[in-house]
Order: structure tokens, then sequence, then C-alpha cells
């Protein structure tokens, strides 16, 4: 199966001719094509009925699954002193910056087919979800470049609201495929514009809008709260207003890492324990990231138990039950994604602080508790890989933790 490129169609046949490609190595691949096809059933019924674009696209049941795939996925970063969710009592909201009323670039990079009447920016969804008249907007720059003729105006409105949403990011051609840049950091007029705009006093909340972990040295100060909401799609508008209003709970996780500066990269949760821990360090910030892997915030708490272990000693051939029970201690609903990581201290070779093997997301009322379960396969979660692609399970210790919980085991022969 060839993508993009259309050597298969240009050059095959002629191979195929020319002996250099046996017409057996076609028929194998043909056939591996068509068994995935089978599986997936989609020769069951090969033939669907033919319906106008109003009653195949943009259906409202497929309008609510995007907003809330769009809304499952942002993660809350900061909310200092649980400033958010908004009040609902009343006070204006001015949302400024060149990502307040986009409906191009929130959809990213890889936009497919969605067309920008389609969306529903963050201005739309913003005063559908708290009233045209409490909401105020003003751009105040672009997305880069060096003009700051809004200033003015964007100062203005901030002074003249109770709540300021800063909504900055990304050209959608800034990330995904062959969108390199030299940093990770905004452009300096997004970062002028929020150091203004944070003249007029008011508490702030950054809606950060990316394909990729950005540089938030500067801004992060400016803010008293900060929501990734990455690049959302046609629904996003809506899904951003649902959880600043407090309608939805935030429950996503980071599955990146925010280092505090671009010049710390490469940084990652799973980088290979050092030889020399007090060594390697940075002497004028911390070496830690600004928001490490798996973190994010929700508008509830919740309490992990303790991890539980049938035992502590296994056999190589057996699966292993890990369990946790985990609360919710606040008073919201709210959906908690449990993350369960596996180190090995001690190897033939070098081995990663941490490996995630498996993560659930389980909604879990206020008040109430839900047990997480992890089956631990050693030859799948406890090997690895060799130079060859052969894989190695060794004995020892394990580590496993989740939440704020950790457990050692061992495995034997």
């Amino acid at each position: 199966m060839d993508m993009v490129d259309n050597v298969y169609t240009e050059h095959l046949a002629e191979l195929v001719d020319e002996g250099l490609v046996p017409e057996e190595s076609i028929d194998e691949a043909v056939r591996r094509i068509l068994r995935v096809k089978f599986r997936l059933g989609l020769f069951d019924n090969p033939y669907t009925p033919e319906l106008p674009e109003t009653e195949r696209y943009l259906l409202p049941a497929f309008r609510r699954a995007a907003e809330q795939a769009a809304a499952e996925s942002m993660v809350l970063l900061k909310n200092e002193g649980g400033f958010l969710p908004l009040s609902q009592a009343g006070g204006r909201i001015a949302l400024i910056g060149p990502m307040a009323d986009d409906k191009v670039h929130l959809m990213g990079s890889w936009e497919g087919k969605g067309l920008p009447e389609d969306v529903r920016s963050i201005l739309d969804g913003m005063r559908s979800e708290f009233g045209p008249g409490r909401v105020t907007t003003a751009r105040g720059c672009g997305f880069d470049g060096d003009d700051d003729s809004g200033f003015e105006e964007a100062l203005r409105t901030a002074a003249e609201a109770d709540v300021v949403v800063l909504c900055l990011g990304e050209m959608q051609q800034w990330s995904g495929e062959n969108g390199t840049r030299s940093t990770l950091a905004l452009p300096a007029i997004q970062e002028r514009l929020a150091a203004e705009v944070s003249r007029a006093g008011k508490p702030a909340v950054l809606l950060l809008s990316s394909g990729r972990p950005v540089e938030l040295a500067r801004l992060e100060q400016l803010a008293d709260a900060i929501l990734a909401v990455w690049q959302p799609g046609t629904c996003g508008g809506d899904a951003v207003a649902g959880i600043l209003s407090g309608r939805t709970n935030p429950s996503g996780k980071l599955s990146i890492t925010f280092p505090r500066h671009t010049g710390q990269i490469p940084i990652y949760y799973n980088m290979r324990q050092p030889a020399r821990h007090h060594q390697g360090l940075y002497q004028d910030i911390p070496s830690t990231p600004l928001y490490e892997f798996g973190h994010g915030l929700s508008y509830t708490t919740f309490e992990y138990g303790e991890i539980k272990l049938p035992k502590t000693v296994f056999a190589r051939g057996e699966t292993i039950t890990a369990e946790v029970e985990v609360r919710n201690s606040g008073t919201v609903d709210g959906k908690e994604a449990v993350l369960w990581f596996v180190s090995d201290p001690v190897a033939s070779i070098s081995r990663p602080v941490k490996e995630l093997k498996y993560f659930e997301k389980q909604e879990i009322p206020a008040g109430q508790s839900r047990t997480y379960r992890f089956e631990i396969v050693p030859e799948r979660d406890l090997s690895f890989t060799g130079p060859q692609g052969e894989r190695y399970l060794e004995n020892g210790e394990f580590v496993l933790s989740v939440g704020n919980r950790k457990i050692k085991f061992y495995l034997t022969d």
C-alpha cells in the first residue's frame, strides 16, 4: 500500500516486467491488505446508501461527539486558587488575541475536509455559553509580525471587563508534518500583547491553541489559569466554553512534556537514568519540566489508595493483576485518567526512569470511588528490545507506580 508518492502506479508494472519484483510478492501484499479489510468487516456490507451531504455530515450527534472528544483532550495546566471555572453570576469577559474569533487555525494542520464556515470559534462558544452581552472581544494583534496597532483597543477592552481570556497560539502550518521551527516560544508580538493586557490588572486565563508544547516562561506568570486546547477542530469553541463555565470538568492529561525553555529540549519523561545524578543540571533554571508528562488538573480532587498486588514475587509466565482504588474527594463529578508506569532500576542495559504501560479513564461521582486494574504480562510489559529487535526479559526487581503511589515486585524463574 502506497501513500501520495505514486511510485507503485508509475514504476511497479515496469519492475514486474523486468523481473525485479516477482508477482508472488504483489499477490502476498494484496492478500495482507484484503485480510485486514475482511477482518474489519468492510466486505460485509460493501455498498452504502448514497445520501445527501445534509444527512451525512455535521449532524447534531456528530457535533456532540466532536465537542466531547475536543473537551476530553484539553488539559488544564494551571488553576491558581481555583480561579476556574468562571462564575455564572455575571461580570464581563474580554476575549483577546488572534485566536479569539479564528475559524481556520483552530482546525490545525490536518483539517482534512474541514471548512471554516462550519467551525465554532472560541468567541462563538463563549457567547453561546455565557450570553452575548457578557463577552467582548479585541484581536489585539496577528499571529506573527510586529503590528501592535491593536494593543490600545485590547488594553481598553481588558480594562472594561472583569476577566480577561487570552486566546493565543499557533497558525495551523506551524506544527504537524514538515512544521519544524527554531523555538517553542510563541512569536514576540503575542507575548507583548499578553504583557500589555496585563497592565489592566484583571485576572486572566490563557487559552493556548497549539500542536505541540509551547515555551511559557514569560506567559505563565501573567495568567491565573492556563488551558491547553490544542487544535480542537470544528466544535472546539463550544468545548472551550464548556470547560471555562464548568459545564465540563477537564480531564485531559499531557501526553508530552512542556519544557521551561526551548533550550531544555530534548526533555521527556522516559529518559534513561543518568550515571551521575549530581551532574548535567542547569545552573540558571530548574532542570525539571514546567509541566511534566501526565500532568492535568481537574475541578475536583482525587485520592489514590495503596497499590494492591496478590503477592510480590512472580514467575516469568504469570500474569500480574494490579489494582488501585481512586476516590473523588471533591464536590464535583469528574473523570480521572489513571496512568500506570513501570521502572526497571537494575538491568543489563540502562533502562528508562519509567515507562507508561497502561492507562484508563473512568467517571467518578463526587464522594465515590472506582477501582482501576492493570493486567501486567511480563513478556509484554517488563521486557526490552535488543539491537536486532529481539525481546529480553530479565529477572529481578521492578517498580510499579500510579499517581503518587509506588510498589516493588520481583520476577524469578
